[in-house]
């Protein structure tokens, strides 16, 4: 009862004290503004961005949030919304989010944004608020029955909708973030992810699946990885959550060391970025990481590769996931045999002409005439 009282107070306190935030980074002052709510270590809301009209309202007898969104006509300069929600995911399939229209109809937008069975610790999620809702404005809905102290922050940003081309059809992006990340349509829909299944062929490259299930990587992970054709290079490619901005990932082939996972970097205001119980900021939520591997690591036959997790020593050793785990392998002018069961296609092959040499017979090619001689 202490806990609800002091939560009631401070919202209650919050409209009347909006300049007084303990935090002024939270007020960008800028149109785009985004609204932040923090409930741990304590609550606290920014100051009103100018396209918000009231405050957000905490509900924790019934473990809901509730947040009034304007109607779009109402602020030009604002397209779309987008909400990001920081929360301790315990596999119980995370916090729902629904949105009430004018009229009182309840539309329920994602049903769980967290992992179902995998406990995971801290995760992030974004996710667009589709236009039809938000259209004629409404309440946006976060509840989280049962486990309402398990939220830990919320923001939502307005965007604006812009032309975007986008060369190949692997990918389909919907949202692209301050710190230039680019969200797929999956990923802010609402609903969970599915993971990756299976080999792909692409002309010379292949997209060999290592794992694609979430697993815990604890200290290290092995691969066994048969390789056959003439490798020119590989790029491995991950999905990790829980990891320390401080830590990192080493990669060794056949026991000799090819380097360290590459992360995007990440804004200092990003949502996801939150303090932990010591007080040290971490990143919730999955981060993309990447490591190019030249051809000289591998041999021909069975090969090795194993992710070693390198703590930082003062962090709180929170467990560690990985999922979406590939290698994309780019083989010379004959590409791997069909036969090789780690790389298997699962599309039509497409290969490149085989020898990579014109014709004698064809015309001969302009030549290219470049600055150095």
């Amino acid at each position: 009862m202490r806990l609800l009282a002091a939560i009631t107070c401070t919202l209650l306190l919050a409209p009347l004290s909006r300049a007084q935030v303990s935090d002024p980074a939270l007020d960008t002052g800028r149109k785009l503004a985004p609204f932040v709510l923090a409930l741990k270590p304590s609550v606290q809301m920014s100051p009103l961005p100018p396209w918000m009209l009231s405050p957000a309202v905490i509900h924790p007898e019934t473990a809901t949030i509730e947040v009034a969104i304007p109607a779009l006509w109402q602020v030009p300069t604002v397209e779309v919304y987008a909400l990001s929600l920081v929360f301790n995911d315990d596999g119980d399939g995370g916090p729902a989010v629904e949105w009430r229209g004018p009229n009182g109809t309840t539309t329920t937008i994602s049903t769980g944004l967290g992992e179902a069975g995998v406990s995971l610790g801290w995760n992030s999620r974004t996710l667009l608020l589709p236009r039809d809702l938000t259209r004629e404005g409404g309440t946006l809905l976060i509840s989280y029955y049962g486990k309402f102290q398990s939220l830990i922050n919320l923001a939502i940003r307005p965007a604006r909708e812009n032309l975007l081309a986008v060369l190949g059809a692997g990918s389909d992006p919907a949202l692209l973030d301050e710190a230039l990340r680019v969200f797929e349509r999956q990923e802010v829909s609402g609903h969970r992810s599915s993971p990756l299944t299976g080999d792909v062929r692409r002309g010379s490259v292949v997209e060999a699946e290592l794992s694609a299930n979430v697993e815990e990587l604890g200290d290290a992970i092995e691969f066994v990885i048969p390789v056959s054709g003439e490798v020119e290079a590989t790029m491995l490619r991950l999905q990790v959550l829980g990891i320390d901005p401080e830590a990192s990932l080493k990669v060794t082939i056949n026991g000799t060391e090819a380097g360290t996972v590459g992360f995007p970097a990440f804004r200092l205001d990003d949502p996801a970025l939150v303090p932990d119980s010591l007080g040290r900021l971490i990143l919730a939520g999955w981060r993309d990481g990447a490591l190019f591997i030249p051809a000289r690591h591998w041999t021909p036959g069975e090969n090795t590769l194993v992710l070693t997790l390198k703590r930082f020593p003062l962090e709180s050793a929170r467990p560690v996931f990985l999922k979406n785990t590939l290698l994309h392998v780019r083989f010379g002018a004959s590409p791997a045999p069909a036969s090789t069961p780690s790389f298997e296609s699962s599309e039509p092959d497409f290969f490149l002409p085989d020898p990579l040499v014109p014709d004698p017979a064809d015309p001969p090619l302009p030549e290219i005439v470049t600055g150095a001689r």
